[in-house]
C-alpha cells in the first residue's frame, strides 16, 4: 500500500491542508494518506489542546472516507519516549510499525526555505519519497504552479482573536467546533 503522511499542528485544520489532501489523492496514486497532528512541539510552540486538535482533523477530513485517516503516532511516540517528536523520529516510527508499505512524506514548499531547523532532513527521503507542493509566495518564479491557497493556521487564529470571519478557510464543520468551545478567543 502506498501512503503519504502528512504531519502538522493543525491548529485549526483549514481548507489549505484538505486542498492539499485532495491534490496529492487526484494527482498521484496515493492509496491513502495519514494526517499526523503534531503532539508535542520540538521548540515548545504551543497549540490548542492535543483532543481538540484531533477532533478538528476527524471532523475536516470526514469528506474522504477511508481515503484520509487522522493517527496518533506523534502521541504514541512522544509518550513511549518522553520527549518532543522530530519528523525523522516519526517517518522511521512507522517504518518499522509498518514495514510492507511504501510511505511518501507530504510538505508545502515553504518548509525547504527553513530545512535547515528540521533534524536531519537531508535524511527524510531514506523512510519515504517527498511530496512537495508549492505553496505561493515561496518563490515568485513558481507561483503559477502553486496547488495550495495562502492560508495558514495562524492567520486563521489571528482572525478570529480580532472577530474578523474565517467562514471558507477552515470546513465548515471545524467553524462549527471552533465557535461551540469558543476557541482561540
Amino acid at each position: 500500500m502506498k501512503i503519504a503522511i502528512f504531519g502538522g499542528s493543525f491548529n485549526p485544520p483549514h481548507i489549505g491542508h484538505m486542498m492539499a489532501c485532495y491534490y496529492v489523492l487526484a494527482t498521484t496514486d496515493i492509496d491513502e494518506i495519514w494526517l499526523v497532528p503534531s503532539y508535542k512541539h520540538p521548540f515548545e510552540k504551543e497549540y490548542l489542546d492535543f483532543e481538540l486538535r484531533i477532533n478538528m482533523c476527524e471532523i475536516s477530513v470526514d469528506i474522504f472516507k477511508e481515503k484520509v485517516k487522522v493517527m496518533r503516532f506523534e502521541e504514541e511516540i512522544c509518550k513511549e519516549r518522553g520527549e518532543a517528536v522530530y519528523s525523522i523520529d516519526l517517518l522511521k516510527y512507522i517504518r518499522e510499525k509498518y514495514p510492507g508499505h511504501k510511505f511518501f512524506f507530504i510538505i508545502g514548499s515553504d518548509i525547504l526555505l527553513e530545512s535547515n531547523q528540521w533534524k536531519d532532513f537531508d535524511k527524510l527521503e531514506e523512510y519515504a519519497t517527498l511530496i512537495i507542493l508549492v505553496r505561493k509566495g515561496v518563490d515568485p518564479a513558481e507561483d503559477y504552479k502553486s496547488v495550495l491557497p495562502d492560508i495558514s493556521s495562524t492567520m486563521i487564529r489571528e482572525n478570529i482573536k480580532r472577530s474578523i470571519p474565517v467562514s471558507g478557510l477552515v470546513p465548515r464543520g471545524v467553524l462549527r467546533f471552533i465557535e461551540e468551545n469558543n476557541l482561540y478567543r
